[in-house]
């Protein structure tokens, strides 16, 4: 399955990149305007090592964002899941911090705590928690009440039945909350680049644009598509793994 998968993604790039190639033949576009993939694969091999250097810092924002995203999601979703009035009070505050635009949010971020990696990992956080909390939570409230029942029947007590019952059963939706935030991680992390900050491939590529080098700027993007496939893919695989019985 892995092999088919892999094998499906190479094909999906390949008629992508003859399709692009086409279209820098037919419309004689310049360099500037859209490179042709044969300067990307160009720029891409004389300056890997400073893509890689830059890759590393976006790659360690986007593990360090999902990572706190994961705890941070998971905290809320249990805490909306025990009580209908924490759900209350809880629910608003969440839909709050998506409502404002990580554009006009990460600004501010950046202000607060400097250039470095912080802003970066906090921009990422505020993307990827959401959509982990709110589908842990739709899972852990779509318990089947039968199974909650007879919990009761067992005498289990509330922390059994959650342990026992709730959470092997809201893990699919924890873990598909995961994936979500595996694509939305590079969001965040690109984004604070990009604000500010002189490391990562969001600067890099700020950098390229300022000096009309549109290839090196594709280049950094391709990277950071792959990056983002891969986390996604490798996460998908962890977690058929972990929870076998779905």
């Amino acid at each position: 399955m892995l092999f088919i998968g892999m094998f499906r993604i190479l094909v999906t790039f390949s008629v992508i990149i003859i399709f692009w190639y086409i279209i820098c033949l037919l419309f004689e576009l310049p360099p500037f305007i859209l490179p042709s993939p044969d300067l990307v694969a160009i720029a891409l091999v004389n300056n890997f090592y400073e893509i890689l250097n830059h890759s590393s810092i976006t790659l360690l924002e986007i593990l360090l964002s999902l990572f706190f995203g994961i705890v941070l999601g998971s905290f809320f979703a249990v805490l909306i899941s025990l009580s209908e009035r924490l759900k209350r009070w809880i629910m608003p505050l969440l839909l709050a911090s998506q409502s404002i635009p990580v554009f006009a949010l990460a600004p501010i971020l950046v202000l607060w705590f400097g250039y470095g990696i912080s802003s970066k990992v906090i921009i990422g956080t505020i993307i990827v928690f959401f959509p982990i909390a709110s589908n842990f939570s739709d899972a852990l409230n779509k318990i089947p009440k039968e199974y909650i029942h007879a919990g009761q029947t067992l005498g289990f007590s509330k922390l059994q039945i959650f342990n026992l019952i709730k959470l092997p059963n809201a893990l699919p939706g924890l873990f598909s909350g995961i994936r979500v935030g595996a694509c939305f991680a590079p969001i965040g992390a690109v984004v604070g680049e990009w604000i500010g900050g002189s490391q990562g491939l969001g600067s890099y590529m700020i950098y390229s644009n300022a000096r009309l080098q549109i290839d090196n700027m594709f280049a950094a993007l391709i990277i950071l598509i792959v990056i983002t496939i891969s986390l996604y893919h490798l996460i998908d695989l962890i977690l058929k793994k972990l929870i076998w019985w779905e």
